[in-house]
């Protein structure tokens, strides 16, 4: 099911996110902040897995400045609540807590639920 989810998201934003910007399910991490010129990357980071099959992602992305990141976010935030295949919607994102428990300063991102198919 995780996987499934995975690939269909990757393909929803490949197909609509700029040429060449990466799809990645990593998590964040401070070394982002030392990278001078990180390549463009949107994160999707599974957070939680509910028991009613809903999966939480912490969308976020990393570019060369926050205007770009914020156009990637962008672009993401409309592919993503336009799917209805996993169906997805925007979901609390816990009020800053899981930046903290990553070791990182707070970022611009946003948090979506997924159903899984199935």
């Amino acid at each position: 099911m995780i996987v499934e989810v995975d690939e269909a998201l990757r393909a929803a934003l490949r197909e609509k996110l700029p040429r060449g910007t990466l799809v990645r399910f990593d998590p964040p991490t401070p070394s982002w902040l030392a990278e001078p010129r990180p390549r463009p990357t949107v994160h999707l980071f599974l957070f939680e897995i509910r028991a009613d099959a809903e999966l939480r992602y912490l969308v976020t992305a990393r570019s060369e400045d926050i205007e770009r990141e914020h156009e990637l976010l962008d672009r993401s935030l409309h592919v993503l609540k336009s799917l209805k295949e996993p169906l997805v919607r925007l979901a609390d994102p816990g009020g800053g807590q899981l930046w903290s428990a990553l070791g990182m300063p707070a970022r611009a991102a946003f948090v979506i639920a997924v159903s899984s198919p199935g």
